[in-house]
């Protein structure tokens, strides 16, 4: 891959908030702070509290599965049943921590998650990264990203046993990070109705566009995938003007599956800072959400991933539909009763 060969090696290294279990972490990472300590340490201070997931296939998952470990399938947390919106999270989120709660997750557990790194598979790529950004936004604090290779030799205090379940939680997160299609609508405006990706169609709806936090925000949309994949079809291909930049999800993790720290400088280099608002585009929410992950344990907190991707937008028109099929039900409800009211008028 194209950013495998421009990679930045970093020691083999985590960060010391995860070894000290702090429950509280920084909004911004300082060029100046030690952001990781020796990988072998931890290996050395694993417990039974710590949570190991494993986003690898089922298959490669058994034949060297790391002990206590646990096989996770991203799109067990994604709307269920609806072809197209798969990478949106479940609306419901006690659905996702429900599950994690079975697992022994609950917001202040300490969490590795494992997977193949830079796969060439594409099946398997970032999947690990994914799963970290969800778990990030349920709440839960304490997450770190690895290549499995590293816990292939045997590694101190990890043993078979079965999870011991928490209580399920509703996720308190101060900023979400995931876009979906109406606030994605909204940021790219006017470029939505170019796109023909809009649902919006009366004059006070279309008003309403880029208000809020993003009305006076310096805003990058940046596409994750690969340089082919968006050399064959992006929004840039659809309209040269839509300001899009393409930076390969590799570029944000070592070989290690550890945070890149270092690709913080190109990103600034770019004209990235910590305070700019950052929208991430991939095919299915991915790619984007690894990203997204790596960019906020950066501390660019204002990072987003617009989880739908372009499978969404390709189906846009009739996901919102489903997606929205109560709301439009409720409408269609007041539509007949005033329908019946006018006529008992009459």
């Amino acid at each position: 891959m194209l950013g495998k060969g421009i990679l930045l090696l970093l020691s083999l290294t985590c960060s010391s908030v995860f070894l000290g279990g702090c429950q509280t972490q920084p909004t911004k990472v300082t060029e100046s702070k030690a952001v990781q300590t020796n990988f072998e340490e931890i290996r050395t201070k694993l417990n039974k509290n710590t949570v190991i997931l494993d986003t690898r296939d089922a298959v490669d998952f058994y034949v060297s599965k790391v002990p206590g470990s646990i096989l996770v399938e991203w799109k067990d947390f994604s709307v269920p049943n609806m072809e197209g919106a798969d990478g949106v999270l479940d609306i419901d989120p006690l659905n996702i921590t429900r599950r994690l709660a079975l697992w022994g997750i609950g917001p202040e557990s300490e969490v590795i998650v494992l997977g193949k790194v830079f796969d060439k598979d594409q099946k398997q790529e970032a999947k690990f990264g994914r799963v970290a950004w969800m778990l990030k936004e349920m709440g839960v604090v304490n997450v770190k990203t690895f290549n499995y290779e590293l816990f292939k030799r045997e590694v101190f205090g990890l043993q078979e046993a079965p999870p011991v379940n928490k209580d399920t939680w509703m996720p308190v997160v101060d900023t979400r990070s995931e876009i979906k299609f109406d606030e994605f609508q909204r940021i790219i405006y006017p470029f939505n109705y170019h796109f023909k990706f809009y649902t919006l169609f009366k004059l006070d709806e279309k008003a309403g566009l880029r208000v809020g936090r993003f009305k006076n925000s310096k805003i990058h949309f940046i596409d994750v995938r690969s340089t082919k994949d968006f050399g064959d079809v992006s929004l840039k291909s659809l309209d040269p003007s839509f300001p899009l930049e393409n930076i390969p999800w590799e570029q944000f993790y070592t070989p290690e599956g550890i945070v890149n720290f270092e690709f913080k400088k190109n990103l600034k280099a770019k004209g990235i800072v910590e305070e700019d608002v950052i929208v991430l585009l991939s095919n299915h929410g991915v790619r984007s959400g690894a990203a997204t992950f790596a960019l906020r344990e950066m501390g660019y907190t204002e990072s987003r991933n617009f989880s739908g991707g372009y499978n969404y937008l390709n189906n846009s028109m009739t996901l919102e539909k489903q997606i929205n099929s109560a709301f439009f039900e409720i409408e269609k409800q007041k539509k007949r009763k005033k329908v019946v009211r006018k006529k008992k008028k009459k």
